[in-house]
């Protein structure tokens, strides 16, 4: 393991600041970095075809060769692609990144002519056009050696034989290409090795680089990465670094934050969790200042643990904080201490990893009108949170209850403005239910295509208030089918967890607000633990008696809750909860339905 403080850096236009810290490093044993004027410039293999015919506010590059341009309102959605070939193109929508049940649309120029179709894929052979044609062609034209396809379509068009709608949460895109024409519609050649898949927010696109917005003159650019750490050959290691905030000459507000992944480290990184320390611990407590997160932890630790700053999930991006919103660094009441959670994900448990990864934070002294907070809501991550196997759909729910949001939200109100949905591999469905009044409201966030491979933290327009008085319930559906053995809880990768980081303004004293499941056991299982229950119980039969039994009383045990502010604790702490009132519960409204 290595013995260095993480590589923490500040670019500011200034050569006074590298001596004030080298002097810093050598009275209080932290060695501080050097400063530069400019942050590092992540290298990315750019698509080189044309641009788009026109301003699209949203893009994705799906492979080399195959470029996705789009744009949306409240009805209706238009994609542009630009594609490296000659024959034909196609794109199409899928409701789990293969060709089956999938909607489609192909198309090619040849000779001058367009030829395009809406088409629908019920194996894998060729797609069969679709009795109603509500994909429309808007522009197709060859351009040298790349192909143009610009196509539209209403999100919703009732067409439930041949389209998939296109909503909210992650889509996941298929694309696939030829280098020749076909000769007929017909004959359309097999696609081979030029296809793939990929999931995309189409609708709450994330506040990435894909659109940057212009930085202030005077942005600082914080750079926390782990240093060189020497990953343990364990299946799940977090791995742990404090950090400390220099003197930045008075207060920022952070608009921008982005990983920084270390070449071959893509599949390693699980994700990266920043918390900020408090109480009255100096510099000599935060010693060793790298550490594994659950084995021989420095005491101040306990300090950082329940104050989660940001967090990042594989598949994110850059994250923009909204024009009005700033989180605060280096004010009087700001914390001066920080610890950089990250989770390496090692199944072959290699010996020869070193990662210095980490996170790159931009700040600026242009203090925005809003400070922003970060909730961490959802299930326990304990092993109380069970799955059992051969489930296609199996629920679990964590509760932030109004007791634990009225002591903290006092008499004022915040505003949820971004959230970063956070499961494991069996995750499938993920939804933040929202309920005021005996009533619920249309979810926060609900993602009913999870993909554990792209957990970005999106943006919400408009902004959600939650009031006093309202509850939260977190909800996450499993796909267990590929499980011979029960799913526990827990840290590691193959474990599961169920958990929502709520971004909002303006910033209150509430960290965390969870709950896990109090079992309560039938009298015929009376002296038995529900582990022993569970691991004696015979799920070899999908969908058999335990399963609905185990599922009933996941839902109607009660849960106690856990709320904690700042990391002092709240007096609501371990409290039992029940499930919100509810008389009316929300549904999505149906466009489709028709009337007499």
């Amino acid at each position: 393991m290595s013995s260095d403080v993480p590589l923490f850096t500040v670019y500011m236009a200034t050569k006074v600041l590298p001596i004030l810290l080298l002097v810093a490093s050598q009275v209080h044993g932290f060695r501080y970095p050097e400063v530069n004027s400019a942050p590092q410039q992540q290298q990315v293999k750019a698509f080189q075809g044309p641009g788009p015919s026109e301003k699209f506010p949203y893009q994705e590059q799906l492979s080399e060769d195959y470029m996705l341009y789009w744009d949306f309102n409240t009805t209706h959605i238009t994609f542009e692609v630009i594609v490296r070939t000659n024959g034909w193109v196609g794109f199409g929508i899928s409701p789990n990144g293969a060709m089956k049940s999938s909607d489609i649309v192909i198309g090619w120029v040849k000779d001058g002519q367009a030829y395009f179709a809406d088409r629908h894929a019920e194996g894998h052979f060729l797609p069969s056009k679709d009795t109603s044609q509500d994909w429309t062609l808007v522009k197709a034209q060859e351009v040298g050696q790349y192909t143009i396809l610009k196509v539209g379509r209403q999100l919703e068009t009732c067409d439930a034989e041949g389209d998939l709608p296109i909503l909210p949460g992650t889509t996941r895109v298929i694309f696939a290409y030829s280098r020749s024409d076909p000769t007929t519609d017909d004959a359309i050649s097999y696609h081979g090795t030029t296809r793939g898949t990929k999931s995309v927010l189409l609708l709450d696109p994330p506040a990435s680089d894909q659109q940057d917005s212009a930085l202030p003159s005077d942005v600082k650019v914080l750079e926390l990465k782990s240093g060189n750490v020497s990953v343990p050959s364990s299946d799940t290691t977090y791995w742990c670094t404090f950090w400390k905030l220099p003197d930045l000459g008075g207060k920022h507000h952070m608009i921008r934050y982005e990983p920084i992944i270390q070449p071959g480290s893509e599949n390693l990184l699980h994700h990266l969790v920043l918390h900020y320390c408090t109480g009255t611990a100096g510099d000599s407590d935060y010693f060793p200042s790298s550490f594994n997160c659950y084995q021989n932890v420095p005491s101040a630790a306990r300090n950082c643990r329940s104050s989660a700053l940001l967090g990042w999930a594989v598949g994110g991006k850059t994250f923009n904080y909204p024009k009005d919103v700033g989180y605060p660094f280096g004010g009087a009441r700001d914390p001066t201490y920080f610890m950089l959670e990250t989770h390496y994900d090692n199944p072959y448990r290699r010996s020869d990893l070193v990662d210095d990864s980490g996170l790159r934070l931009y700040l600026t002294e242009e203090l925005r009108p809003n400070e922003a907070g970060s909730i961490m809501v959802g299930v326990r991550v304990n092993s109380y949170h069970i799955i059992p196997p051969y489930q296609k759909s199996f629920l679990n729910q964590g509760f932030c209850g109004e007791d634990c949001l009225a002591e903290a939200l006092d008499n004022q109100e915040i505003h949820v403005f971004a959230n970063l949905l956070h499961s494991h591999l069996i995750g499938s469905k993920m939804r933040l239910r929202h309920f005021r009044d005996d009533a619920e409201l249309p979810p926060i966030q609900e993602d009913n295509n999870y993909d554990f491979d792209y957990q970005e933290t999106r943006p919400l327009s408009p902004h959600r208030t939650i009031k006093k008085g309202d509850s939260i319930l977190m909800e996450c559906e499993y796909d267990s089918t590929g499980r011979t053995g029960v799913t526990y809880g827990g840290l590691s990768t193959r474990e599961e967890m169920c958990l929502s980081f709520v971004m909002y303004y303006p910033r209150i004293d509430l960290t965390v607000c969870e709950s896990s499941i109090d079992y309560e056991i039938p009298p015929r299982f009376k002296g038995r633990s529900v582990f022993d229950i569970v691991e004696n119980a015979k799920w070899s039969k999908p969908y058999c008696r335990a399963h609905q039994l185990f599922q009933r009383a996941v839902l109607d045990s009660p849960q106690t809750q856990v709320c904690y502010g700042d990391g002092s604790g709240y007096k609501s702490n371990f409290k039992r909860v029940s499930k919100p009132r509810v008389t009316g519960a929300y549904k999505r409204e149906d466009t489709c339905s028709t009337s007499d």
